[in-house]
């Protein structure tokens, strides 16, 4: 009966052990999804934007192939995809549908690669978009900073070029 209780609390130290590791490997996921994870502003900027980057996508390559490459969708939606153009399916319908997969994960890595700069010589009508954007996000991250540090003066910030990655990391 001894040998029995001692089995039972060594049982009990591994779960807690287990429990443990657990929870630090959560915890660690927790904080590398938020340094993901878009700002609220971002993310509604990139929705409510969509018709207008999957009209601004006018083929697949360089673009679909990228998300593949990057793993941002698996070769089974690739796939799907290809289907869709094998079938004629406008290639702005099928930009959308993408853009909704992508809207599911979204995050600063589906940015960087949205706009990168083979997408933006690619896809020219792009570009506007990204202006548009990098002006929305500049908005967002002077009031986030304003509210950090409310004595300096963020305005000569919005005359200087901005890059998606300098302004992630001032929003996050």
């Amino acid at each position: 009966m001894a040998q029995r209780g001692q089995q039972g609390q060594m049982a009990s130290g591994d779960s807690n052990l287990n429990f443990r590791m657990v929870t630090d490997i959560q915890n660690a996921e927790d904080q590398n999804l938020q340094e993901q994870v878009c700002p609220e502003p971002i993310f509604r900027f990139f929705r409510e934007h969509k018709v207008e980057i999957a009209s601004a996508i006018t083929r697949p390559f360089p673009f679909l192939m990228g998300l593949r490459d990057r793993s941002f969708i698996s070769e089974q939606m690739y796939e799907h995809f290809q289907e869709a153009f094998r079938n004629l399916v406008p290639v702005t319908r099928v930009m959308y549908c993408v853009l909704s997969e992508l809207e599911k994960t979204f995050g600063w890595s589906h940015l960087e690669a949205l706009f990168s700069r083979i997408n933006l010589t690619a896809y020219p009508d792009l570009n506007e978009i990204y202006r548009s954007f990098q002006n929305e996000n500049l908005s967002f991250s002077a009031v986030l900073c304003q509210l950090v540090s409310p004595n300096e003066d963020w305005r000569s910030h919005e005359e200087s070029p901005v890059h998606t990655d300098t302004l992630r990391r001032s929003c996050i």
